[in-house]
Formats: C-alpha cells, structure tokens, sequence
C-alpha cells in the first residue's frame, strides 16, 4: 500500500474563532477539500462541503442570512447542517428538498480555537470525538492568536521543518533566542506518546535565551499526527503553552498557524512584543521554505541521516501505520520506542 500524503480520520486545526464572524460564510480548503464554515443562530460553528449540490457552485460566494445559505447560481437554499429547504424554481411544491444534503463535517470549538474531522468515508465518520487531541489547557480558558502564514509545500516537508531541531541553530539566529557561535551537545529523552511522540520533561539549554528569562522552569514536548506540536511549559506553579499546528490547505500548500496560552498575568501587558517575536520566528522558517520549495523544482534525491533526523524517521513510519490501522479498521500501533538522542544545536 502506497503511503497517503495527507491522512485521514484525524483533527485538522482550522482557524482561530476570532476569525469566524456571526452572520459570515468562510470558504477554505482543507485537505484538498472545499469547505465552507459559518456559525448557526446560536453562534455555533458548521462545516459543510463547499459545493452546491446542483450544479456545484460555491456555496460560500452564495448568500447567508444566519439561518440559511443561499446558491448564487440558482437560489437553492440550505439550513446550517446542509439540508436542502427550498429550490425556488421547483414548481412541484409536493417535492421533497429534504432527501437532498450538503455533507456535514464534524467541527468542534475548543478554547476559541476551531477544529475539522477530515473523515476517509463520509458514510463512516463513527468515532471522531475519540482521536480530538488534548490541547493541554482547561476548557474553560482561552488560546491567543500569534500568526498565521501559508507554507508553499506539503505536509510532510512541514512537519519536518518544525520538528527538525538542527535547523534551529541557522534559521532562527538571533540575540534573544540562541547564537550559532554557542553550539551545544544535547541529549534529549523521547517516548512514545498517543499518535505521536514526546521528548520528555526537562530542563532548557543554557544557551536558549527565550527560555531563560523565565527563570527556573522546565519543559514537554510532543508531537501528534497529523501535524501538531505542543509545548508545555511549566514556571514554578504558572503554564506556557506553545501549539504550532499545521494544516495541509492541498498537495502543494501548508498553512501552520500559532496559538498561545499562559497563567503568567504579565504575558497580558507584554503580548504585542511577545506576539511580535512570535510573528518573526514563524517569518524566518517561512524565508527558508520559499528557498526549500525552489531547491525542490529540480527533484533532487534527499536524505535523512543519524540521530537529528530521528523525528523525521518516526513521522514517517507513524503515518505509515496510521494508514495501515484506517484501512484495515485495525488499532492503531504507536511505532516509536523510548529512545534518547543526540544533536548539536
């Protein structure tokens, strides 16, 4: 079996809910997949597959009253779950608009952040709620927005560029983060962790300033298919948390945004600088995948090579026996063992 480019039966991130206005239709595509979003009377967030089911039109560049979407092209309206309610140009008024149905996605709104099932069968989307992932904070509290941008290659090439620690020492050069001119031997811990892994609990680098100014504090990791990475950041009895997620818009575009929560009262009254530092680290990995996707133009033959790409190795594999576990409705067998590694970084 050829291994998927973009996996399926998983939690894509989609937005952050202060993107999604009461009364709006958003139209984005997500896994190769149009899909329209809005909020119903009660502000409830709905996905639904972006076409009309006549003649295929957007549903999004229709209209939408807060109640209903109606098709441009032929007026075909739709209640928020995608059944059909009226075909103005039906004169047989015993027809039944009901049988026809827009497919609904399962959507859910967590910490102000909004989040898609991309389901394998749109027959079978039994068991969503089970693989929606742990964001590490309460339900009651709230992510902040720090950026959003539009990587120009897939998943895969993504995910290995935020989870590549080598890189960090060149991309991310700067007098508030690290030197490369202060290169260190690390040794990290990892275990296996859900669909993903986690390089266990522990103290940050000396040579890591970000991490430095807030003093004693220690830090987890982990990774979750399909292109999550959540950093948790304790700081005595006060929490950071970090949660880069990557989203496959097609087979050739990413989007990654940043969301960002904390108990440290004093990230309120500092969040524009620290909002704008944020902006510039996602900005510089940006610049070297514009220069990736131009080395990529000519196909050359790639590599991964010792203990630095390790976690590349291990997303691989994991997609690799998620794909296994989907088509044959097996459980999925987390691949990665506990392991501890070396880089220089």
């Amino acid at each position: 079996m050829s291994q998927s480019l973009i996996l399926k039966n998983l939690w894509y991130f989609v937005m952050h809910s202060s993107f999604l206005k009461k009364g709006k239709l958003q139209g984005k595509e997500i896994a190769g997949e149009k899909i329209v979003f809005g909020r119903n009377e009660k502000g409830e967030v709905f996905a639904l597959k972006d076409n009309c089911p006549h003649r295929g039109v957007p549903l999004s560049e229709g209209w939408f009253d807060g109640k209903e979407l109606q098709c441009c092209y032929h007026g075909w309206q739709f209640d928020c779950t995608g059944k059909c309610t009226n075909i103005p140009a039906m004169a047989d008024k015993t027809f039944d608009t009901s049988k026809i149905k827009v497919f609904q996605y399962p959507v859910k709104e967590v910490n102000d952040t909004i989040w898609i099932y991309i389901p394998q069968n749109k027959l079978q989307i039994q068991g969503a709620e089970e693989s929606f992932p742990d964001l590490l904070i309460p339900k009651e509290e709230k992510f902040l927005f720090v950026e959003k941008v539009t990587m120009p290659t897939d998943i895969d090439h993504a995910v290995i560029g935020l989870i590549d620690p080598a890189h960090v020492t060149f991309v991310h050069q700067s007098w508030y983060w690290r030197s490369a001119k202060k290169l260190k031997l690390k040794e990290k811990n990892f275990a296996p962790f859900e669909k993903g892994f986690k390089m266990v609990r522990h103290k940050p680098s000396s040579n890591s300033k970000g991490y430095s100014v807030l003093g004693e504090s220690s830090t987890e990791i982990n990774f979750q298919l399909p292109g999550n990475r959540f950093e948790h950041i304790q700081v005595g009895k006060h929490v950071i948390v970090s949660i880069t997620c990557l989203t496959p818009i097609n087979e050739n575009e990413t989007e990654l945004n940043h969301i960002f929560y904390s108990t440290i009262g004093l990230v309120h009254y500092l969040w524009w600088p620290l909002r704008y530092l944020g902006k510039q680290f996602i900005h510089q990995d940006l610049g070297v995948f514009r220069k990736l996707k131009r080395g990529l133009a000519s196909k050359p033959t790639l590599m991964l090579i010792g203990e630095p790409d390790m976690q590349a190795r291990w997303y691989h594999e994991l997609k690799r026996q998620w794909d296994l576990s989907q088509q044959n409705k097996t459980p999925f067998e987390n691949p990665v063992k506990p392991q501890t590694l070396h880089w220089v970084t």
